[in-house]
């Protein structure tokens, strides 16, 4: 059956058998060999065929490049079990010469290939096997494109395949390479170079020359990625932090090689960092009490003090993060690592000039930039400020809340009081800016002087009241009325109402006049030391309940009252704890106190009478 196949199989032999002459010039080869030779060499997978079906399937074209009468006058051999010693020479001479072609080469392995045609859809190659090889197109860079003549590496992946042609892989032979040479980037722990291509969910992808690798997210940077978009099409060295030779897949971390490089900076500035230096930095992040510069591995603090000679009410206003900035160190602790920073200390400071240019007397002009319960704060040039105490807002008045009276960034004038360069410090006046009115206040006003006036304001002790137009006087709550006892002049008056009073008292040195409303009437005391007598019994209406006693109301004008010393524990519960306002109650008077103007009572040991 052998026979009759090779017989049937003659012409195509002698067509085989030229082309292999074409190759190698003078080499004859029995097909059977051939595929004898190729079944003998299982090892490489070489799938058996006839060198016809080799020839025919790999390259049709091949033949057609062929002219039959260049063979016409070459012997054709036909080799049996009996050939001659002769014969069997040059068909083991043959044999050998054709299988030296191909017997190094062997499927799923990287060989050099020489490039002998290029068209518009495939490389055509040279293996050194029986037939040409073709490589897609598309597994070239269109801009370099290998020469012809020149070799190249490919990855033979089958001799033949299901249509007999050889398959090659100009991909698969540079995959294979790099993945073998980012093995040793990562076994190494070199770094190696790569393009971010596109996100993805967790991450991103990384362009390492023919493979592909994943960034996580967390792995980006050494900071919290804000937009992951940003770092698109841009290149960075990367470690390989993982490899799977399975799934043939790669991690990478670029934070691993800006934290190594960071840690390197971090050395080498804590060995030159000293107090005075200036350096640039980045702010990371910011603060109600500062912000925090990034100096290369570094971190310092900028405190809010020291961002300007002027006052900011926050770091925000003179920095955003990311900024990149020049600070000076004005602190420096090696052991904690921990660096003071200061902003305003790279330009001169305006204080050294002040006592120059402000000297106590100078009336300035400057805007408001803080109202704070203490006083109000004026800017009278860039970065310098001055303080005016709220007690130095009127001669007279009692100034009790600024921001009723001033709004942030109203220009007003003020005298200069007081400076401490050294302190920075400058402290302003208003009321100084006209005249003190208690210079003359004996030659305007006088004890005994019956005015009326506005009520301005209300405290737990009495009430102000205008005097004149630059002065206030004083009512305490116990000067509103000859016999009534009240905790609170509320009771008596409002404010903004208009009342009569007297002048009872200019105290100079407090700055203080007093007034009284119930001067204004004769004193009913003499004639209620007559009405009641130490033992007397009566009858009183309660009218409240005090920490110190119980407030009884006699008549329309005059009210009683009952210490706590002279309620018993028993009182207390059985009576004084079940009466209401207006509730009936008899008393015995104690005494009269006309001085401390007070009618002194106790309980008549008896219920309360409706």
């Amino acid at each position: 059956m052998k026979e009759n196949k090779e017989n049937t199989n003659q012409p195509n032999e002698v067509d085989n058998l030229e082309e292999n002459v074409v190759e190698n010039e003078s080499t004859e080869v029995e097909p059977k060999d051939v595929e004898k030779n190729v079944v003998e060499n299982e090892s490489k997978e070489v799938e058996t065929k006839t060198v016809e079906e080799t020839v025919v399937t790999t390259n049709p074209k091949i033949k057609d490049y062929l002219n039959k009468d260049l063979f016409a006058d070459i012997k054709r051999i036909s080799f049996s079990d009996d050939t001659n010693s002769e014969d069997s020479n040059l068909e083991s001479a043959l044999t050998e010469d054709y299988q030296g072609t191909f017997n190094d080469i062997s499927e799923n392995q990287i060989i050099s290939a020489k490039v002998i045609g290029i068209s518009d859809s495939d490389v055509m190659v040279d293996i050194g096997f029986k037939s040409e090889g073709l490589i897609n197109r598309s597994e070239f860079d269109n801009k370099n494109l290998p020469e012809i003549g020149s070799n190249i590496d490919i990855f033979l992946e089958k001799f033949e395949d299901t249509d007999g042609n050889i398959t090659l892989s100009k991909y698969k032979a540079d995959f294979i390479k790099r993945w073998d040479e980012l093995k040793h980037f990562c076994d190494s722990g070199e770094p190696v170079n790569g393009k971010i291509i596109k996100r993805v969910k967790g991450g991103l992808v990384v362009d390492l020359g023919v493979i592909q690798a994943f960034l996580p997210g967390s792995q980006a940077d050494v900071q919290p990625v804000k937009n992951f978009d940003d770092l698109i099409n841009k290149e960075f060295d990367f470690q390989i932090v993982k490899v799977d030779e399975v799934r043939k897949n790669l991690v990478v971390s670029r934070k691993a090689i800006l934290e190594e490089s960071l840690n390197e900076k971090r050395q080498e500035l804590m060995t030159q960092i000293e107090i005075g230096a200036q350096l640039q930095g980045v702010v990371k992040n910011i603060t109600d009490f500062g912000a925090f510069v990034d100096l290369g591995g570094v971190d310092g603090l900028i405190h809010i003090t020291d961002f300007s000679w002027g006052r900011i009410n926050h770091p925000s206003e003179i920095v955003s993060i990311g900024d990149e900035i020049s600070v000076q160190v004005i602190d420096f602790n090696k052991e904690t690592s921990r660096i003071s920073l200061g902003l305003k200390q790279l330009v001169e400071n305006p204080w050294e000039s002040i006592p120059d240019k402000y000297k106590v007397g100078d009336v300035v002009t400057g805007n408001i930039v803080s109202i704070m319960n203490y006083g109000i704060f004026i800017e009278i040039e860039k970065g310098i400020e001055g303080l005016i105490h709220i007690s130095e807002i009127s001669w007279t008045k009692n100034v009790q809340n600024l921001q009723d009276t001033y709004k942030v960034g109203d220009s007003i004038d003020s005298k200069v009081l007081f400076v401490d360069a050294n302190e920075q410090k400058i402290s302003l006046g208003i009321k100084q800016l006209s005249k003190d009115p208690w210079e003359t206040i004996t030659e305007d006003i006088k004890v005994g002087d019956k005015k009326s006036g506005t009520v301005n304001k209300l405290t737990k002790f009495g009430a102000f009241v205008t005097l004149t137009d630059e002065l206030e006087g004083f009512v305490r709550t116990t000067e509103f009325h000859w016999t009534k006892n009240s905790s609170h002049p509320k009771e008596f008056v409002s404010e903004g109402d208009s009342i009569d009073y007297i002048i009872t008292d200019i105290l100079e040195k407090e700055r203080k006049v007093l007034l009284s409303v119930k001067d204004l009437s004769d004193s009913p005391w003499p004639e209620i030391e007559t009405k009641f007598n130490s033992g007397d019994k009566l009858k009183g209406s309660f009218e409240k309940m005090l920490d110190s006693g119980v407030i009884i109301k006699l008549n329309d004008d005059i009210e009683g009252f009952i210490p706590m010393s002279k309620i018993s524990k028993d009182q207390k519960k059985d009576v004084i704890s079940s009466l209401e306002a207006g509730d009936n109650i008899d008393l015995v008077v104690v005494e009269v106190k006309a001085e401390e103007k007070n009618v002194v009572l106790m309980l008549d040991e008896s219920d309360v009478t409706d």
